[in-house]
């Protein structure tokens, strides 16, 4: 689950760069009032949208996997001593701790993204306001991809056995 998590972030973030590098020909072609605007913006949106649903998901899922496994792991070890299991607990928030921040940003940066190039399009904002809010949403993505990939990994060890995990952080 967290390889499918981690490549669905990953395909997110090539889904902000191709749909903004494809933008730059729809803004070129729009500029030179070219007859191939209509429908290069067409092809746009229809990266954009592809794109962001995949964000939404990968995202949300990104917490709600943290969320579930955190819950497994503290029913696994509800036996243990106090000593441990506050260890294990620790882990656990320092998990969801590193990895909610940046899922959460970036589920937000593609809703903006989305947002900002409707009011674009319509000429209700500046074009640069779409530009700034796909670069943030790429950063954003591209922060959350290396926090997920060093926590899935921890939080992987942690699950196969707390116990040893807590031994080697301690």
């Amino acid at each position: 689950m967290a390889v499918a998590l981690l490549l669905t972030t990953l395909l997110a973030l090539a889904g902000f760069l191709a749909t903004s590098a494809q933008g730059f020909f729809v803004a070129s072609a729009i500029r030179s009032a070219a007859p191939l605007a209509g429908p290069l913006v067409t092809k746009h949106v229809g990266f954009a949208i592809p794109t962001v649903l995949l964000s939404l998901f990968s995202q949300s899922m990104v917490i709600f996997y943290f969320i579930g496994t955190g819950k497994l792991v503290k029913d696994e070890t509800s036996s243990y001593p106090e000593a441990e299991r506050r260890a294990v607990h620790a882990a656990l928030r320092r998990f969801k701790a590193r990895t909610s921040p940046p899922a959460t940003f970036a589920l937000l940066s593609a809703i903006a993204v989305f947002v900002l190039g409707g009011a674009a399009h319509t000429s209700a904002l500046p074009a640069w306001t779409h530009l700034v809010s796909a670069v943030a949403a790429a950063a954003c993505h591209a922060w959350a991809l290396a926090a997920e990939w060093k926590t899935f990994g921890e939080n992987h060890s942690l699950m196969n056995d707390p116990r040893a995990y807590t031994r080697q952080r301690i």
